[in-house]
């Protein structure tokens, strides 16, 4: 379990060298998607030229089978069905893959990100029920370099385990207190 907090803003790092930007989102009543953790990929590695997602819920564990939804100009059009409770950024064309049982997902990168402007592409969660935090600008760098983003799925009334085990363990003590 992992006890990650929502990112109000990309590391500095990103921003400067991708362009980058995040786009939070307004939850549905159900919830959204957060951007819990953006890394740079280390070139020469098997992570290179990637840009990876992982989708994670509540406690920090994986989810296999929620769309991901990378956006560039020359991706296919996708059209909403009407259950979904929030409105993707446009244009509505994304390659839209779902994750891994391990959670992950990604998309190989074939042209560098220019120098001076931003990443061709943008990466969200596609599912009806939840908003989604929306990374612009990533990218591959000329070195190779990518992105991997860290998304938690955040349900309205969802406590974390780790939250709730800390809530059980300050009552345990408050009555230990009271009988000692």
């Amino acid at each position: 379990m992992f006890d990650y907090k929502p990112l109000i803003v990309l590391p500095d790092d990103i921003q400067r060298e991708w362009r980058a930007g995040l786009q939070p989102a307004t939850p549905t009543a159900k919830g959204a998607f957060r951007l819990v953790n953006a890394r740079r990929t280390e070139p020469g590695s098997f992570e290179e030229q990637r840009v990876i997602v992982l989708v994670v819920d509540e406690n920090g564990l994986p989810m296999p089978n929620v769309k991901v939804a990378f956006s560039f100009s020359t991706a296919n059009s996708y059209t909403l069905s009407q259950d979904f409770l929030w409105a993707p950024p446009p244009p509505h064309k994304a390659f839209v893959v779902p994750t891994q049982g391990s959670g992950q997902i990604d998309q190989i990168q074939g042209s560098a990100v220019k120098d001076g402007e931003a990443g061709g592409i943008a990466v969200y969660i596609l599912e009806p029920e939840y908003a989604s935090d929306v990374v612009t600008g990533a990218g591959m760098l000329a070195d190779h370099t990518g992105l991997h983003l860290t998304f938690q799925l955040q349900r309205t009334g969802v406590k974390p385990l780790l939250e709730r085990l800390a809530s059980i363990e300050a009552r345990l003590a408050a009555l230990e207190g009271k009988v000692g």
